[in-house]
């Protein structure tokens, strides 16, 4: 029959006297007299030196191994015992070989590292959405540039970015998918205004109109107040819950609006500064053309002539790209005029943009429309 193999760690009386010899190390390691300007670094030294012998050793599983480990231990504890009187040899040889490691150095506080101010975005806005046209310009022009000029893509939602390289960075890819989802769910929510919402919105209304007619036919008081303009300023048909659907229905529009034209102006400035970078390699090919041409490069390493001269195949949609978005300046204006001849105009909501207030002038008469097809539907 095979004798089983020792392990220290199952047996008691091995795991006491290891663990006695340990904490006896590390009491003689705190007793060492050594100078004051390092006694910190020079007793963190010691501990973690006899931490990494055990920590080496507790793998052993050879009675040879496991004596002479703990023969070595006492021999310290032995040593570090004897070096707690100053002068004597054993302190001096211990003092030296600490110094040769370099732990008894004065402990000076680290200067703490400079917090790294983060590197700006590659495209910056420099216009703002007041006139309904972001602009962006790239702030600094990437490295990589200069042996791989990248080309513009698009998602199938048509978020543009620029295809670096392939497989494409997993951070580019994360940004990617998060804007999407918050894309996509604006659309969700565009959708679902003309579910239950609108329904139960047209059920309210109808119920407020019975309501209505029958306060008028028992003479209740108040009810002129919610006929002519209540007071608010606003007209009754703008005080329904349809009306309150299609206002959220127009939020979501020009919401929705806004993250296309802003991805738009990403993908021309994107597509701009891939064209820049494309001339810039057109005039150094004419340039240094015998040059490049003795250089061996690597199939794919550069783009070809043909790839920079081929033009895009798309072509430009008739249409207004923006309709929300274009019928806010004139309405808008018309308020600021109002508002410094010292009239006051109608106000949708007094806690709301200038721009969203103007956007539901502009498209009132849609939304009224719209309002009054949800409450006929549903009668």
């Amino acid at each position: 029959m095979h004798r089983q193999p020792f392990i220290p760690a199952r047996n008691s009386r091995h795991r006491i006297a290891a663990l006695s010899l340990y904490r006896a190390l590390l009491r003689s390691t705190r007793k060492i007299d050594v100078p004051k300007d390092a006694q910190r670094p020079a007793r963190d030294a010691m501990t973690r030196a006899v931490r990494k012998a055990f920590v080496r050793n507790r793998a052993y599983t050879s009675y040879r191994l496991v004596y002479a480990s703990m023969v070595a231990g006492y021999k310290f504890l032995s040593l570090l015992s004897t070096a707690q009187k100053p002068g004597c040899p054993e302190h001096t040889q211990l003092i030296e070989h600490l110094r040769r490691r370099g732990d008894l150095n004065p402990s000076h506080s680290k200067p703490k590292d400079t917090v790294r101010r983060p590197r700006e975005p590659f495209l910056k806005n420099v216009a703002g959405h007041d006139d309904g046209h972001p602009v962006y310009k790239p702030t600094y022009i990437p490295h990589s540039f200069r042996y791989r000029i990248p080309s513009v893509s698009a998602t199938a939602d048509g978020q543009p970015f620029l295809r670096l390289k392939k497989p494409q960075p997993r951070a580019l890819s994360k940004m990617i998918g998060v804007k999407g989802r918050i894309f996509i769910s604006k659309i969700r929510k565009l959708v679902e205004i003309d579910g239950e919402p609108r329904w139960n919105a047209a059920q309210e209304d109808q119920w407020d109109e019975l309501m209505a007619k029958q306060m008028k036919a028992e003479r209740v008081r108040g009810e002129s107040e919610r006929s002519g303009v209540n007071g608010g300023g606003q007209k009754v048909s703008e005080s329904s819950f349809s009306w309150s659907v299609q206002l959220t229905r127009l939020w979501w529009e020009w919401q929705v609006e806004r993250m296309w034209r802003d991805w738009t102006a990403r993908g021309e400035a994107l597509h701009q500064v891939v064209e820049e970078q494309k001339t810039q390699l057109r005039r150094k090919d004419a340039v240094d053309s015998e040059t490049l041409q003795k250089r061996s490069l690597k199939a794919g390493s550069m783009p070809s002539s043909r790839n920079l001269d081929t033009p895009p195949n798309v072509d430009v949609y008739p249409a207004r790209p923006y309709p929300l978005t274009a019928s806010i300046p004139a309405v808008l204006a018309k308020q600021t005029g109002r508002q410094q001849m010292g009239g006051t105009g109608k106000s949708v909501d007094p806690f709301t943009e200038p721009a969203w207030n103007a956007l539901v002038r502009a498209q009132s008469n849609r939304l009224l429309k719209w309002a009054g097809k949800g409450a006929a539907s549903k009668e």
